[in-house]
């Protein structure tokens, strides 16, 4: 199994970084455009309201905020990987809104007194050590798809690359199901943590802060 991971991540590390860049353009462009993107991001915060509402209704205990966490991230993230074979649209388009989200977040807190990076450390950090490279793998193994989506179309001009595109999509596809394990495990501890660890040291940190400024009013 070990390696056949260090395999996965040889194959995919490139792909990996370019979600990564989307990912960081996005917050930045988040966090100094908030402005210009509000209207973007309230739509988006509409999707963390149902959320958070689905949460209250099943009784807001730690079991159901983790199933709820755990679920909503395997399914977006399952989804990324799978309709990247579309040209990559959907993966690049999801890390986008991603990093645009976290970073109009950051910037409304930092906007309203609260240290962005304690909002980092302790609000994102600890779960997202395991969410976020996992998110950004299986955008990465999504954005791979539509790479390969887009050479097998390529191939109408340049038949001659067939054979090794065809050799690519058998590894691809090969690797597949040993990605789909990697990015559930990883996001099933993400979800204990922020289900369990993640409430009590923002609480710890910045108390009743939070509960003030909170953006899902």
């Amino acid at each position: 199994m070990k390696k056949k991971l260090q395999h996965l991540w040889f194959d995919n590390k490139r792909f990996f970084l370019a979600a990564c860049l989307i990912f960081l353009g996005g917050g930045l462009i988040g966090y100094f455009q908030a402005p210009a993107v509000e209207t973007v991001v309230q739509s988006l915060m509409g999707q963390l309201k149902e959320i958070a509402e689905r949460i209250k209704e099943s009784g807001g205990g730690v079991l159901a905020t983790f199933w709820m966490i755990f679920s909503n991230n395997v399914l977006s993230s399952l989804m990324m990987m799978a309709l990247g074979l579309f040209f990559a649209f959907f993966p690049i388009i999801g890390m986008l809104a991603n990093g645009v989200l976290l970073g109009f977040i950051i910037a409304k807190y930092s906007a309203a007194g609260v240290d962005p990076w304690v909002i980092f450390s302790a609000g994102i950090l600890p779960h997202g050590i395991f969410e976020l490279p996992a998110v950004l793998f299986a955008a990465g193994i999504g954005i791979r798809l539509g790479l390969l989506s887009l050479r097998s179309v390529g191939l109408l001009f340049a038949p001659h690359n067939g054979e090794r595109v065809k050799n690519d999509w058998y590894d691809t596809l090969k690797q597949f199901p040993v990605a789909v394990l990697t990015v559930i495990v990883a996001l099933f501890i993400a979800a204990v943590v922020e289900s369990s660890i993640t409430p009590l040291i923002l609480k710890a940190t910045l108390g009743e802060q939070l509960q003030q400024l909170n953006l899902l009013k």
